[in-house]
Parts: C-alpha cells; sequence; structure tokens
C-alpha cells in the first residue's frame, strides 16, 4: 500500500510538473507572438470589437476573401496581390481567427454572414463586392448571398465542401442539426490543451516547413494553433457543420448572380478507411456538386479544374494561384455569361 501511494504521489508531482511546464511554454510563446501583430490600422472595430482586415489594390472591381476553416488572411499571401491588380481585394479573419477577437457568437454560417456584412458597412468596403470563398469560406459565401443578395456582384467558389460529406457523421434531423451546440466538450478540450501549450507544441513539431507559406505566413499559421480562442473558434465550427450543410442546401438558387466554381487536379489522400477507389469515386461525386453549383446560376460556370494544384495549393501555390487569379478576372470583368 505504501508503494502505491508513493506511486501515485510520484506520479501526480510529474503531471503537476508536466502542466505547470505547459503553462510556462504556453505564456512565453504567445508573449513571442506579439511580434506579428498586424499594424493597428489594419483593425476595424465592428460592435465595439476589433476585427483583423488586409486591403490592397484599387478599381471598379472590390474582392471579399473569405479563408477556409482555421484559416484566415495568411491564406491569400499570393491570391490577394494578383486580384488586387484588377480592383481591390481585402481579406479578413473571422471572429476568434487570426487576430480578430471572438465575437461570442455562433460559429454557423448564418452567423458569420451577419458578422461580415456587419464589417462591410464598418470598413466601408464597397458593394457589391466579388465573394470569393475557399473552403468552408466558399459554403458561407454562399450562406451571405441568400441573405444579403444585394451585395454580391458574383461569387467564386474554390472547392467548397459538400454538404453530403459534412453531413455524413451525422445522423440527426435538420431540426436537430440546427439545434446544435456551439461549443461541446471537444470544444473546451481543445481550449484547455492550447492554454497547457500542448498544441502549439505540436504545431512546432509537426508544421516544420510549408512549401505553400512563407516565413511569416507559417509563424502566423502556427501562431493561430497557439491560441485558444483560434483553437476554439475551428472546433466551435468543425461541430457546426451539420448546420452549415443545411444552411447551404436551403439555397436552390443564385438568380442572375454570376457564379464560377474550381476544382483540384490532383486527387486528396484517403481518409480513414477509405480506399483509393473510393476516393476516385467522391471526386465523380463532388465534380458533380461543383457544377450543380454552377447552374444554379443563369450565368454559371465550373467547375475549372486548376492544373497541378491541390485543395491547399489552388490559392497558395505559385503557378496556381496564378491561374486561379487569371480565370477569376477573366470571369468578373467579361459579358455577362
Amino acid at each position: 500500500m505504501r508503494l502505491i501511494r508513493k506511486i501515485v504521489k510520484w506520479f501526480g508531482w510529474c503531471l503537476l510538473g508536466l502542466l505547470v511546464a505547459g503553462a510556462i511554454y504556453q505564456g512565453i510563446g504567445t508573449a513571442l507572438d506579439a511580434k506579428l501583430a498586424p499594424p493597428a490600422s489594419e483593425m476595424v472595430r465592428v460592435n465595439g470589437r476589433p476585427i483583423h482586415l488586409v486591403c490592397m489594390g484599387k478599381g471598379p472591381i472590390t474582392f471579399v476573401l473569405d479563408a477556409g476553416a482555421g484559416a484566415g488572411t495568411f491564406e491569400w499571401w499570393r491570391l490577394q496581390p494578383l486580384l488586387a491588380k484588377a480592383g481591390r481585394a481585402c481579406a479578413f479573419d473571422r471572429a476568434g481567427l487570426g487576430w480578430s477577437d471572438p465575437s461570442g457568437g455562433a460559429h454557423d454560417g448564418a452567423t458569420a454572414a451577419d458578422e461580415l456584412a456587419a464589417l462591410v458597412q464598418a470598413a466601408k468596403i464597397p458593394r457589391p463586392f466579388v465573394y470569393v470563398g475557399h473552403s468552408l469560406g466558399a459554403n458561407f459565401a454562399m450562406i451571405y448571398h441568400a441573405k444579403y443578395p444585394q451585395d454580391v456582384s458574383a461569387l467564386v467558389l474554390i472547392e467548397p465542401g459538400d454538404p453530403a460529406d459534412f453531413l455524413a457523421d451525422f445522423h440527426g434531423t435538420r431540426d436537430e442539426a440546427m439545434k446544435l451546440r456551439d461549443c461541446g466538450v471537444t470544444c473546451y478540450v481543445v481550449g484547455a490543451a492550447t492554454y497547457l501549450g500542448v498544441t502549439r507544441l505540436a504545431a512546432r513539431l509537426l508544421i516544420t516547413g510549408h512549401t505553400l507559406l512563407d516565413a511569416r505566413e507559417l509563424s502566423e499559421y502556427r501562431a493561430g494553433l497557439g491560441r485558444p480562442r483560434s483553437t476554439m473558434a475551428l472546433a466551435a465550427s468543425l461541430a457546426e457543420l451539420p448546420k452549415i450543410a443545411y444552411e447551404d442546401l436551403d439555397t436552390h438558387s443564385f438568380g442572375d448572380t454570376p457564379v464560377l466554381t474550381f476544382a483540384s487536379s490532383k486527387p486528396r489522400e484517403p481518409e480513414g478507411k477509405e480506399t483509393i477507389a473510393d476516393v476516385k469515386v467522391w471526386r465523380v461525386r463532388h465534380f458533380a456538386y461543383l457544377a450543380s453549383l454552377a447552374g444554379m446560376s443563369t450565368h454559371g460556370k465550373g467547375p475549372v479544374t486548376i492544373p497541378d494544384s491541390s485543395h491547399a495549393s489552388m490559392v497558395m501555390g505559385d503557378h496556381e494561384s496564378q491561374a486561379l487569379a487569371e480565370a477569376i478576372i477573366a470571369f468578373v470583368s467579361g459579358p455577362p455569361r
């Protein structure tokens, strides 16, 4: 019995030591992250909280760029300057992500649309604008158009998620999906792990290099994974995927708004128990989904496949982003299709 007590005591002290070390590591990392902070001129106050907005370029066309799950302005480091050659290109960090403060609201598409509308008004972004969304940002673009169609001159949907995939592991009803808790147990566990430096350490060890990001953007990516508010916002948005799926499915037409959809050329890796054959079947279905989105507009086109691209490199790869920008600018600058 005495031996067991000693083991338990030793284990307890070791665990406490690890927790303290993790908290210290997190504190030091957070302090060092401060050097990456954006200039104050890029922060816009919306309903009393700062939102990170970066705009560049000028011209008759305005682009608003909405990144994928957990990403932010750093995702657009290649594409934004290219689009800025044709007009004003603005990228932002959604609530809780990047340098933006949490809003205290939900993380579904409807809430994201309302928060972006408030940012557009506060920052005096010209309307209507071309809404360029990548991945989850493209799903949010569709929901924004449904709520604020007068704000959007064209939709550019870069491989949005298929609602069927969002609902694959959800076995409830639509009503149950719409009532999902925004930040459940997983969200708080992720937040606690981040407070103790776990996600920051994992980002440092696992993300040792990134061919699609330069040094600053890579540092911002790692820093985001080391902030509790960012990891909790990501976990909350992933928990809301079934709700986002139904919000997208509620859209049946884009009317006369021009819509351009894009697809990557490289197949993704199999996930879980998937086989390569399963991925091939998925790609056919996903292409059909992208085509159906273009077909929901009287001026729709796509999917346009970007050569030699993956889901991420479409917007962050050197040659891939060039091809993407050229296709976007040609689409929004030409006559209605």
